[in-house]
C-alpha cells in the first residue's frame, strides 16, 4: 500500500502497541491480574490481529493477481493500474476496520434465537427446549449479559432450559450474580452439564455452588425420568484427561427406557464418536462455537468431527451442535453467529 509509506513509523508503532496489548491479554486469560473492564478492552486487540492477518492475505493475493508489474501482458496502462491499486488498497482497509467492529459486536451482543424443528418418533406431546451452550461467564461476559440472556429465553415460554457446558469460565467466587440462573422460567426447569472450561476453573467449587440453586439441576452422568421422555447428562470428555472421573455412558444407559424418548446432553460433540450413544434419540451439545472465526471452523471439524447444526448419526439418532451464546478468547465472531437454539421437538 504505497500511499501508507509516509506513515510507516506510525503504523509500526500501532502494531507494537497491539502486540503488547495482546501479550497482556493472553497472560491475563489464565491469571486474574486485571480488572474485568480492562480485560474486556484488551480482548479487542486479538480481534484486530485476526482480521488484519486475513485481509493481508487477501491483499497479497489480489496484488499478485491484478497488479503484478512483472506480467508480460498488462490489461491496464500504468496510470490506470496506479489508480485502481489505490482504490483496492483503500477498500481493503475500510473493509478490515469495519469487519473488526462487526466481529466485536457479533461476539458481545445478545444472541438471536435459532429455531430448529425436529421430528421424534414416539413423542406424544410437542416439547420445546431452549438450548444454551458456551456462555463463558467471567471476564468477558458478565451480569448484564446474563440478565439479558435470561429475559430473551423466558420470552420463548419453553418447556425446558438446557445448558450444555462452558457456562462458567472463571473462579465461581468472582461471579456473585450466579444466583440469577434461578430466574430461568420453564415448565420442567433448567438442566446443566459441565464443559471443559468448568474443569479449568475449580470444578468442585463450581459444582457445589450450582447445586445450591433452585430450579437448576446439575447432571453428572445421570438421568431424570419425565414420564414420556428421559433427559440424561454426561460428564465432559476433558474430565479424564485432567485427572477427574471419566464419563460412564453405560451407567447412564441403565437409567433410561428404550421405549421412551431419550435425550442426552453432552458438552463436546465428539463424545458421540468416543462412546456408544445408541439408544438416545437426540444428543444436544456445543463446544465448537461453530469455529467462532472463519476459517478456524475447518480446524474444529478436524478435532471434533462436527462444527454446527443438525447431524443424522443413525436411523434413530440425531445430534445438534449449537454455535453457543458467548465467546472465548478474542472478542470476535466471524461467519459463526452466536445463538439461543430453540429446539422444537414434534412427535411423528
Amino acid at each position: 500500500m504505497d500511499f501508507l509509506k509516509p506513515y510507516k513509523k506510525m503504523i509500526l508503532g500501532f502494531i507494537f502497541v497491539v502486540f503488547l496489548c495482546e501479550l497482556v491479554f493472553f497472560v491475563s486469560m489464565r491469571e486474574a491480574i486485571l480488572h474485568e473492564k480492562v480485560y474486556y478492552f484488551l480482548a479487542i486487540f486479538p480481534t484486530i490481529t485476526c482480521f488484519f492477518l486475513l485481509f493481508a492475505l487477501i491483499y497479497e493475493c489480489g496484488s499478485w493477481a491484478f497488479f503484478n508489474k512483472n506480467k508480460k501482458e498488462q490489461i491496464f496502462s500504468a496510470p490506470r493500474r496506479k489508480f485502481l491499486k489505490l482504490i483496492f488498497d483503500s477498500w481493503l482497509i475500510i473493509l478490515s476496520v469495519s469487519m473488526v467492529f462487526k466481529g466485536f459486536v457479533n461476539a458481545v451482543s445478545i444472541p438471536k434465537v435459532k429455531e430448529v424443528d425436529i421430528n421424534i418418533k414416539n413423542l406424544k406431546e410437542d416439547l420445546n427446549i431452549a438450548l444454551l451452550t458456551d456462555v463463558h461467564l467471567g471476564k468477558n461476559l458478565g451480569e448484564d449479559f446474563l440478565k439479558a440472556l435470561i429475559d430473551k429465553v423466558n420470552a420463548l415460554n419453553v418447556d425446558m432450559v438446557v445448558i450444555a457446558g462452558d457456562l462458567i469460565d472463571a473462579d465461581i467466587a468472582s461471579i456473585p450474580y450466579v444466583h440469577l440462573l434461578e430466574n430461568f422460567k420453564s415448565k420442567y426447569g433448567t438442566y446443566y452439564v459441565y464443559g471443559n472450561h468448568e474443569y479449568y476453573n475449580h470444578i468442585k467449587a463450581i459444582g457445589q455452588k450450582l447445586k445450591t440453586l433452585k430450579n437448576f439441576k446439575v447432571l453428572e452422568d445421570e438421568s431424570i425420568d419425565f414420564g414420556e421422555f428421559t433427559l440424561s447428562g454426561t460428564l465432559d470428555l476433558s474430565a479424564k484427561r485432567l485427572g477427574f472421573k471419566e464419563s460412564d455412558i453405560e451407567k447412564i444407559k441403565t437409567q433410561i427406557d428404550q421405549e421412551k424418548v431419550n435425550i442426552l446432553i453432552t458438552h463436546q460433540p465428539k463424545y458421540v464418536k468416543t462412546y456408544d450413544v445408541s439408544g438416545f434419540d437426540l444428543i444436544l451439545s456445543g463446544h465448537t462455537h461453530a469455529g467462532q472465526i472463519f476459517p478456524f471452523s475447518l480446524l474444529v471439524y478436524l478435532e471434533q468431527g462436527f462444527v454446527y447444526g443438525l447431524y443424522q448419526l443413525s436411523k434413530d439418532s440425531l445430534l445438534y451442535v449449537s454455535s453457543g451464546a458467548g465467546f472465548w478468547g478474542p472478542a470476535v465472531r466471524f461467519l459463526a453467529p452466536s445463538e439461543i437454539a430453540l429446539i422444537r421437538l414434534k412427535g411423528e
